[in-house]
Protein backbone atom coordinates (compact mmCIF):
# COMPACT_ATOMS: atom_id res chain seq x y z
CA UNK A 1 0.00 0.00 0.00
CA UNK A 2 1.19 3.82 -0.88
CA UNK A 3 1.58 6.30 0.51
CA UNK A 4 -1.60 7.96 -0.97
CA UNK A 5 -3.81 4.84 -0.50
CA UNK A 6 -2.53 4.87 3.52
CA UNK A 7 -3.64 8.50 3.64
CA UNK A 8 -7.27 7.36 2.10
CA UNK A 9 -7.54 4.79 4.27
CA UNK A 10 -7.63 6.94 7.16
CA UNK A 11 -10.48 7.77 8.89
CA UNK A 12 -11.01 11.72 9.18
CA UNK A 13 -13.38 13.90 11.47
CA UNK A 14 -14.01 17.44 10.78
CA UNK A 15 -15.36 19.24 14.09
CA UNK A 16 -14.30 22.94 12.82
CA UNK A 17 -16.48 23.76 9.42
CA UNK A 18 -18.89 27.06 9.25
CA UNK A 19 -21.83 26.84 6.66
CA UNK A 20 -20.48 28.69 4.29
CA UNK A 21 -24.21 29.16 3.35
CA UNK A 22 -23.97 31.52 0.03
CA UNK A 23 -21.08 29.76 -1.11
CA UNK A 24 -22.36 26.04 -1.42
CA UNK A 25 -25.97 27.51 -2.39
CA UNK A 26 -23.95 29.21 -5.07
CA UNK A 27 -22.30 25.59 -6.04
CA UNK A 28 -25.97 24.10 -5.94
CA UNK A 29 -27.37 26.28 -7.92
CA UNK A 30 -24.79 26.51 -10.05
CA UNK A 31 -24.89 23.05 -11.19
CA UNK A 32 -28.45 23.40 -11.69
CA UNK A 33 -28.02 26.41 -14.20
CA UNK A 34 -25.94 24.75 -15.61
CA UNK A 35 -22.97 27.77 -15.29
CA UNK A 36 -19.62 27.72 -13.70
CA UNK A 37 -19.92 27.94 -9.96
CA UNK A 38 -18.17 31.74 -8.58
CA UNK A 39 -14.11 31.46 -8.85
CA UNK A 40 -12.90 31.27 -5.32
CA UNK A 41 -9.17 30.84 -6.57
CA UNK A 42 -9.13 33.80 -8.61
CA UNK A 43 -10.38 35.68 -4.87
CA UNK A 44 -7.71 34.50 -3.04
CA UNK A 45 -5.34 35.37 -5.31
CA UNK A 46 -6.45 38.96 -5.39
CA UNK A 47 -6.73 38.80 -1.24
CA UNK A 48 -3.48 37.61 -1.01
CA UNK A 49 -1.75 40.32 -3.65
CA UNK A 50 -3.92 43.34 -1.79
CA UNK A 51 -4.70 42.68 1.68
CA UNK A 52 -1.97 42.27 4.17
CA UNK A 53 -1.53 38.46 5.81
CA UNK A 54 -2.64 38.43 9.78
CA UNK A 55 -6.11 40.16 11.51
CA UNK A 56 -6.68 42.27 8.16
CA UNK A 57 -6.93 39.28 5.79
CA UNK A 58 -8.73 37.46 8.70
CA UNK A 59 -11.55 40.03 9.01
CA UNK A 60 -12.25 39.37 4.66
CA UNK A 61 -13.61 36.00 5.42
CA UNK A 62 -17.22 36.05 4.32
CA UNK A 63 -17.08 39.18 2.54
CA UNK A 64 -18.08 37.70 -0.74
CA UNK A 65 -21.82 36.61 -1.17
CA UNK A 66 -22.27 34.94 -4.29
CA UNK A 67 -25.87 34.75 -4.45
CA UNK A 68 -28.34 36.18 -2.23
CA UNK A 69 -29.06 34.12 1.18
CA UNK A 70 -32.70 34.53 0.65
CA UNK A 71 -32.32 31.53 -1.36
CA UNK A 72 -32.90 29.66 1.90
CA UNK A 73 -36.89 30.72 2.17
CA UNK A 74 -36.34 27.43 -0.31
CA UNK A 75 -36.73 24.58 1.97
CA UNK A 76 -35.49 22.35 -1.10
CA UNK A 77 -32.09 24.93 -1.13
CA UNK A 78 -32.08 25.44 2.25
CA UNK A 79 -31.59 21.25 2.78
CA UNK A 80 -29.15 20.63 -0.85
CA UNK A 81 -26.64 23.20 0.53
CA UNK A 82 -26.15 21.42 3.76
CA UNK A 83 -25.97 17.96 1.70
CA UNK A 84 -23.58 19.31 -0.72
CA UNK A 85 -21.20 20.21 2.26
CA UNK A 86 -21.56 16.94 3.94
CA UNK A 87 -21.07 15.16 1.09
CA UNK A 88 -18.11 16.90 0.38
CA UNK A 89 -16.69 15.70 3.68
CA UNK A 90 -17.99 12.41 2.75
CA UNK A 91 -16.38 12.20 -0.22
CA UNK A 92 -13.15 13.17 1.54
CA UNK A 93 -13.23 9.70 4.15
CA UNK A 94 -14.65 12.23 6.81
CA UNK A 95 -16.72 9.54 9.39
CA UNK A 96 -18.03 12.81 11.22
CA UNK A 97 -18.55 16.77 10.81
CA UNK A 98 -20.23 19.23 12.83
CA UNK A 99 -21.45 22.24 10.83
CA UNK A 100 -21.45 25.93 12.54
CA UNK A 101 -24.70 28.13 11.78
CA UNK A 102 -24.32 31.86 11.92
CA UNK A 103 -26.91 33.89 12.08
CA UNK A 104 -30.12 33.06 12.87
CA UNK A 105 -30.51 29.89 11.22
CA UNK A 106 -30.87 27.60 14.20
CA UNK A 107 -33.77 29.29 15.38
CA UNK A 108 -35.59 28.54 12.16
CA UNK A 109 -38.31 26.68 12.65
CA UNK A 110 -37.79 22.69 11.90
CA UNK A 111 -34.20 23.53 11.53
CA UNK A 112 -33.14 20.16 13.03
CA UNK A 113 -35.48 18.56 10.55
CA UNK A 114 -34.01 20.00 7.50
CA UNK A 115 -30.75 19.28 8.91
CA UNK A 116 -31.69 15.77 9.19
CA UNK A 117 -32.94 15.38 6.00
CA UNK A 118 -29.52 16.39 4.19
CA UNK A 119 -27.58 14.00 6.64
CA UNK A 120 -29.85 11.09 5.40
CA UNK A 121 -29.69 12.20 2.21
CA UNK A 122 -25.82 11.86 1.97
CA UNK A 123 -25.95 8.89 4.64
CA UNK A 124 -27.95 6.81 1.61
CA UNK A 125 -24.89 6.69 -0.27
CA UNK A 126 -22.11 7.14 2.08
CA UNK A 127 -23.21 5.24 5.54
CA UNK A 128 -20.30 5.99 7.79
CA UNK A 129 -21.21 9.77 7.83
CA UNK A 130 -22.67 11.28 10.17
CA UNK A 131 -23.37 15.23 11.12
CA UNK A 132 -24.54 17.51 14.03
CA UNK A 133 -24.85 21.38 14.06
CA UNK A 134 -23.52 24.28 15.89
CA UNK A 135 -24.55 27.66 16.41
CA UNK A 136 -22.63 30.28 16.40
CA UNK A 137 -22.93 32.47 19.43
CA UNK A 138 -21.73 36.12 18.54
CA UNK A 139 -20.89 38.44 21.80
CA UNK A 140 -20.25 41.93 20.13
CA UNK A 141 -22.28 44.87 19.10
CA UNK A 142 -25.76 43.01 19.45
CA UNK A 143 -28.78 44.49 20.42
CA UNK A 144 -29.38 43.09 24.17
CA UNK A 145 -32.97 42.05 23.80
CA UNK A 146 -32.43 40.14 20.13
CA UNK A 147 -29.16 38.55 21.65
CA UNK A 148 -31.36 37.73 24.19
CA UNK A 149 -33.98 36.17 21.90
CA UNK A 150 -31.33 34.31 20.19
CA UNK A 151 -30.35 32.56 23.22
CA UNK A 152 -33.94 31.42 24.30
CA UNK A 153 -33.45 29.51 20.58
CA UNK A 154 -30.50 28.14 21.10
CA UNK A 155 -31.93 25.92 24.30
CA UNK A 156 -35.41 25.58 22.29
CA UNK A 157 -33.12 24.09 19.43
CA UNK A 158 -31.16 21.90 21.91
CA UNK A 159 -34.19 20.33 22.68
CA UNK A 160 -34.39 19.70 19.27
CA UNK A 161 -31.23 18.18 18.44
CA UNK A 162 -28.53 21.10 18.06
CA UNK A 163 -25.69 19.59 19.45
CA UNK A 164 -23.50 22.99 20.43
CA UNK A 165 -22.53 26.44 20.21
CA UNK A 166 -19.30 28.51 19.29
CA UNK A 167 -18.92 31.87 20.71
CA UNK A 168 -17.52 34.57 18.42
CA UNK A 169 -16.87 37.41 20.08
CA UNK A 170 -14.51 41.48 19.91
CA UNK A 171 -11.77 41.82 20.44
CA UNK A 172 -10.35 38.88 18.79
CA UNK A 173 -6.96 39.81 19.26
CA UNK A 174 -6.76 41.17 22.43
CA UNK A 175 -8.46 39.68 25.48
CA UNK A 176 -12.26 40.48 25.95
CA UNK A 177 -14.81 40.65 28.44
CA UNK A 178 -15.78 36.76 29.05
CA UNK A 179 -18.05 37.66 32.38
CA UNK A 180 -21.47 38.05 30.37
CA UNK A 181 -19.96 34.60 27.95
CA UNK A 182 -19.40 32.78 31.04
CA UNK A 183 -23.11 33.58 32.03
CA UNK A 184 -24.92 32.16 28.71
CA UNK A 185 -22.10 29.62 28.39
CA UNK A 186 -23.45 28.20 32.14
CA UNK A 187 -26.94 28.43 30.16
CA UNK A 188 -25.83 26.52 27.45
CA UNK A 189 -24.39 24.02 29.35
CA UNK A 190 -27.32 23.34 31.84
CA UNK A 191 -29.47 22.68 28.42
CA UNK A 192 -26.96 19.80 27.09
CA UNK A 193 -25.33 22.04 24.55
CA UNK A 194 -21.86 21.35 23.75
CA UNK A 195 -19.06 24.61 24.53
CA UNK A 196 -16.44 26.03 21.87
CA UNK A 197 -15.10 29.23 21.12
CA UNK A 198 -12.59 30.66 18.91
CA UNK A 199 -9.31 31.79 20.35
CA UNK A 200 -6.20 31.96 19.84
CA UNK A 201 -5.73 32.20 16.23
CA UNK A 202 -4.15 35.25 16.08
CA UNK A 203 -1.99 35.76 19.56
CA UNK A 204 -2.29 33.95 23.11
CA UNK A 205 -4.97 36.53 23.97
CA UNK A 206 -7.96 34.70 24.88
CA UNK A 207 -6.91 31.38 25.26
CA UNK A 208 -6.49 31.18 29.39
CA UNK A 209 -10.48 32.96 29.34
CA UNK A 210 -11.78 30.52 26.96
CA UNK A 211 -10.05 27.66 28.85
CA UNK A 212 -11.93 28.41 31.86
CA UNK A 213 -15.66 28.97 30.21
CA UNK A 214 -18.16 27.27 31.73
CA UNK A 215 -18.57 23.84 29.84
CA UNK A 216 -16.26 24.24 27.51
CA UNK A 217 -14.32 21.34 26.36
CA UNK A 218 -12.94 22.75 22.57
CA UNK A 219 -11.52 25.88 21.81
CA UNK A 220 -11.68 26.93 17.67
CA UNK A 221 -7.59 27.68 16.46
CA UNK A 222 -5.48 28.05 19.43
CA UNK A 223 -2.44 27.20 17.80
CA UNK A 224 -0.96 29.86 19.44
CA UNK A 225 -0.95 28.06 23.12
CA UNK A 226 2.18 26.57 21.31
CA UNK A 227 4.84 29.81 22.45
CA UNK A 228 3.30 29.57 25.88
CA UNK A 229 3.58 26.21 28.99
CA UNK A 230 1.50 28.20 30.93
CA UNK A 231 -1.41 27.62 27.99
CA UNK A 232 -0.17 24.71 27.32
CA UNK A 233 0.02 22.49 30.67
CA UNK A 234 -4.00 24.67 31.08
CA UNK A 235 -4.99 23.01 28.08
CA UNK A 236 -4.18 19.61 29.34
CA UNK A 237 -5.05 20.06 32.91
CA UNK A 238 -8.92 21.10 31.53
CA UNK A 239 -8.93 18.89 29.03
CA UNK A 240 -9.10 21.32 26.35
CA UNK A 241 -9.01 19.72 22.46
CA UNK A 242 -7.56 22.36 20.11
CA UNK A 243 -9.41 22.23 16.86
CA UNK A 244 -6.61 23.16 14.26
CA UNK A 245 -7.60 24.54 10.70
CA UNK A 246 -3.70 24.41 8.71
CA UNK A 247 -5.00 26.03 5.37
CA UNK A 248 -6.69 28.64 7.03
CA UNK A 249 -3.99 29.47 9.49
CA UNK A 250 -1.24 29.97 6.26
CA UNK A 251 -3.67 31.74 4.08
CA UNK A 252 -4.25 34.28 6.47
CA UNK A 253 -1.00 34.62 7.66
CA UNK A 254 -1.36 34.06 11.13
CA UNK A 255 1.70 31.70 11.91
CA UNK A 256 5.20 33.00 10.00
CA UNK A 257 4.75 29.13 7.60
CA UNK A 258 3.00 26.47 7.60
CA UNK A 259 5.93 24.26 7.25
CA UNK A 260 6.49 25.95 10.54
CA UNK A 261 3.34 25.14 12.29
CA UNK A 262 3.39 24.25 15.40
CA UNK A 263 0.62 21.36 15.50
CA UNK A 264 4.45 18.75 15.86
CA UNK A 265 5.08 20.95 19.16
CA UNK A 266 0.64 20.52 20.49
CA UNK A 267 0.70 16.86 19.78
CA UNK A 268 4.21 16.48 21.99
CA UNK A 269 2.84 18.54 25.06
CA UNK A 270 -0.22 16.18 24.86
CA UNK A 271 -2.68 18.75 24.06
CA UNK A 272 -5.61 17.03 22.31
CA UNK A 273 -5.98 18.11 18.85
CA UNK A 274 -8.06 17.62 15.91
CA UNK A 275 -7.91 19.09 12.04
CA UNK A 276 -10.50 21.01 10.20
CA UNK A 277 -11.21 22.63 6.75
CA UNK A 278 -12.78 25.69 8.63
CA UNK A 279 -14.40 27.86 4.95
CA UNK A 280 -13.37 25.00 2.72
CA UNK A 281 -14.91 26.74 -0.07
CA UNK A 282 -13.43 29.93 0.28
CA UNK A 283 -10.10 28.44 0.63
CA UNK A 284 -9.95 25.56 -1.29
CA UNK A 285 -9.43 22.64 0.65
CA UNK A 286 -10.71 19.63 1.95
CA UNK A 287 -10.73 17.37 5.06
CA UNK A 288 -8.43 15.36 3.24
CA UNK A 289 -6.02 18.07 1.95
CA UNK A 290 -5.79 18.79 5.86
CA UNK A 291 -4.91 15.43 7.00
CA UNK A 292 -2.36 15.39 3.65
CA UNK A 293 -0.98 18.68 4.99
CA UNK A 294 -0.45 17.30 8.41
CA UNK A 295 1.38 13.99 7.07
CA UNK A 296 3.62 16.46 5.74
CA UNK A 297 4.56 18.22 8.77
CA UNK A 298 5.67 14.79 10.35
CA UNK A 299 2.51 13.43 11.53
CA UNK A 300 2.10 9.02 11.38
CA UNK A 301 -0.42 7.33 9.76
CA UNK A 302 -1.33 6.53 13.67
CA UNK A 303 -1.23 10.04 14.72
CA UNK A 304 -3.12 10.81 12.22
CA UNK A 305 -6.30 8.27 13.03
CA UNK A 306 -5.55 9.58 16.28
CA UNK A 307 -6.31 13.42 15.21
CA UNK A 308 -9.99 11.34 14.27
CA UNK A 309 -10.03 9.67 17.73
CA UNK A 310 -9.66 12.61 19.66
CA UNK A 311 -12.37 14.55 17.32
CA UNK A 312 -14.63 11.75 17.68
CA UNK A 313 -14.30 11.87 21.76
CA UNK A 314 -14.64 15.82 21.69
CA UNK A 315 -17.48 15.66 19.33
CA UNK A 316 -20.79 17.18 20.08
CA UNK A 317 -23.20 14.18 19.72
CA UNK A 318 -24.21 11.30 21.67
CA UNK A 319 -22.44 8.46 23.50
CA UNK A 320 -24.21 5.87 21.18
CA UNK A 321 -23.31 7.71 17.86
CA UNK A 322 -19.44 8.43 19.33
CA UNK A 323 -19.40 4.20 20.32
CA UNK A 324 -20.34 3.65 16.86
CA UNK A 325 -17.65 5.85 15.15
CA UNK A 326 -14.88 4.54 17.14
CA UNK A 327 -15.92 0.97 16.61
CA UNK A 328 -16.02 1.55 13.15
CA UNK A 329 -12.75 2.96 13.21
CA UNK A 330 -11.18 0.12 15.14
CA UNK A 331 -13.04 -2.39 12.47
CA UNK A 332 -11.14 -0.23 9.44
CA UNK A 333 -7.71 -0.12 11.22
CA UNK A 334 -7.80 -4.00 11.72
CA UNK A 335 -8.43 -4.41 7.96
CA UNK A 336 -6.17 -1.80 6.74
CA UNK A 337 -3.44 -2.67 9.09
CA UNK A 338 -1.96 0.73 8.85
CA UNK A 339 1.59 0.35 9.42
CA UNK A 340 3.99 3.15 10.00
CA UNK A 341 7.27 1.11 9.15
CA UNK A 342 5.74 0.61 5.34
CA UNK A 343 4.28 3.86 4.74
CA UNK A 344 5.99 7.02 4.85
CA UNK A 345 2.68 9.33 3.87
CA UNK A 346 4.87 12.73 4.56
CA UNK A 347 7.31 11.76 1.55
CA UNK A 348 4.89 10.91 -1.02
CA UNK A 349 2.31 13.19 0.27
CA UNK A 350 3.93 16.79 -0.45
CA UNK A 351 1.13 18.64 -0.67
CA UNK A 352 1.61 22.44 -1.98
CA UNK A 353 0.72 24.52 1.15
CA UNK A 354 0.44 27.73 -0.91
Amino acid sequence: MNASEALVRVPKADLHVHQEATRYLDLVLAEREGREPYDWAAWRRELAATVPPGKERLQRIGSMQPVPLDHDADEELFVARFAALMRDHAAAGARYVEVRCGGEVVTRDGFMDLFRRAEAQVRADHPLLHAEALAIVIQAGQDPERADAFAEGCVRAAGEGLAGVDFLYAPYDTEADWAPMYRLAQRFADAGLGITAHAGELSTANIAAAARMPGLTRIGHGVHAAADPELLRLLVDRGVTLECALTCNDFFGVLPELDEHPLLRLVEAGVAVTLATDNPVQLGTTIEREYAFAAALGMSASQLTGFTRDAIRAAFTSPERKAAILAGIDRGEDQARLDDHQVDIAAEANPSFS
